[in-house]
């Protein structure tokens, strides 16, 4: 069969790159079309002790690291007891973020293919939320720090399971099965059991351009990251803005703090608090966004934000970032 093709080769290249890597399926299909693309990566792979294969997951893992001469980074998660789901996603990202922090990584390659973005998509839509967070986003912003950045990547994000299970097989390559997936008591495998599956087996033309168009919609409205906070124009988008802001800085609003926001973004001027966690405040036609703080600022601080017509909760973020001249025009 034609080697399927990978997005982002072009940015992975010359780059440092990380596999978040698990010997299943798709994270090997990935381990093995970069190294055939000739991209350089290193993997990182988390145990979390609940099937009898982990400890061979591991070893397979070192094992491919080892003949390839890349780096394995391992992690034995603590035993979790509840929420097994968002609890073993917050242990996974903590893990990502200190590698990237030490290593310096600019991507974080993970391994979503069109199956899971038609899953998502479908969950979402069920639950009831904006179009922005119905889709897994091809390219996103991971981690920052000073001038360094490191975003995350999904190159088979458009690429249906099948092509990958077939490039597999031609190529007679080992992976592991996750008999989890099979446990329709998750939501996540009730939707790709009942509803992604035989839609994807049925349309596969269509959703796959459908998900990739949004996904050039999305990246026309992308807002920019000014360092850990958002600035802009009052317009018709705002609601969509404000939720993606929110969502960049780690929080989700609720379906009641959405319709606040409606509410609020009628008015001239606002300033509030969302959950105690992300000020929202509107100014002289300018939205801001940023995580909520409080700071002692000095007769001179306070004067250049009075002139430069800072609303007051942005001055403590502002003060404390030592962003003093800044302004919203």
């Amino acid at each position: 069969m034609e080697k399927p093709k990978l997005e982002f080769l072009e940015e992975l290249k010359g780059a440092k790159n990380l596999l978040a890597f698990s010997g299943g399926l798709d994270s090997t299909a990935l381990y093995f079309l970069l190294k055939s693309y000739g991209i350089a990566f290193d993997i990182a792979i988390v145990d979390y002790g609940i099937r009898q294969q982990s400890h061979l997951e591991i070893s397979r893992a070192k094992t491919l690291c080892f003949w390839d001469n890349k780096q394995c980074y391992t992690l034995k998660a603590p035993k979790i007891n509840k929420n097994f789901e968002a609890n073993a996603r917050a242990i996974r990202y903590d893990f990502f973020t200190s590698l990237v922090s030490q290593n310096s990584y600019q991507n974080l390659i993970l391994a979503h293919q069109l199956n899971d973005n038609l899953e998502w998509f479908l969950m979402q839509f069920c639950k009831g939320t904006s179009i922005e967070n119905m889709q897994i986003p091809p390219k996103s912003l991971f981690w920052k720090q000073n001038q360094k950045t490191c975003y995350i990547l999904r190159p088979m994000i458009f690429l249906p399971r099948i092509t990958l299970q077939m490039y597999l097989q031609t190529h007679k390559i080992f992976y592991f099965e996750d008999s989890s997936n099979a446990d329709t008591a998750y939501k996540r495998n009730y939707f790709r059991k009942y509803f992604a599956n035989p839609l994807i087996q049925n349309f596969q033309g269509g959703i796959q351009f459908s998900l990739e168009l949004l996904a050039k919609e999305h990246s026309k409205t992308d807002l920019e990251d000014l360092g850990g906070f958002f600035v802009f124009k009052h317009n018709a988008l705002s609601l969509y803005y404000i939720d993606k802001a929110s969502k960049k800085l780690g929080y989700c609003l609720s379906k009641i703090q959405k319709q606040q926001c409606q509410t609020h973004l009628t008015q001239q001027e606002f300033s509030i608090v969302l959950g105690g966690k992300i000020a929202l405040e509107k100014s002289q036609n300018q939205i801001c966004i940023f995580p909520y703080t409080h700071y002692k600022l000095t007769k001179a601080q306070k004067e250049t934000f009075r002139k430069n017509k800072i609303p007051k909760k942005f001055r403590f973020f502002l003060a404390k970032k030592g962003l003093i001249d800044f302004t919203l025009f």
